[in-house]
């Protein structure tokens, strides 16, 4: 097994997300928050002191937000444009995980968007 020099954040979103979710897309107006959150994007950061966890969900909130809320933006339906750190606290929540482990015996490729 091999560990990672990273550390990892998952994302869920709140009721104020779902909220806007189903506003704009009807056809998911019986979502709850099980749905939305049953399978939670992950996001690697470098590791932090244990004093400082959850900075980086604070350093990179406008790209979390983005990708988040990206997977329901298209056509008509456009992300909004003023985010804040508290409005992005507001539609997300994170756990912080300290330690990943590799378990896999595949090499890890990185992909550039």
């Amino acid at each position: 097994m091999k560990y990672l020099n990273r550390s990892a954040i998952t994302v869920y979103g709140t009721e104020k997300l779902l909220n806007w979710i189903k506003e704009n897309h009807p056809s998911l107006c019986n979502w709850d928050l099980d749905a939305l959150n049953h399978h939670p994007n992950i996001y690697l950061v470098d590791d932090e002191d244990q004093n400082c966890w959850g900075d980086c969900f604070e350093e990179n909130f406008d790209t979390i937000f983005r990708c988040e809320v990206g997977e329901f933006t298209h056509g008509r339906i456009k992300a909004p444009v003023n985010v804040t750190f508290e409005s992005h606290s507001s539609w997300f929540t994170f756990e912080y995980t300290e330690l990943v482990h590799d378990l896999s015996v595949s090499t890890i490729k990185l992909y550039d968007e």
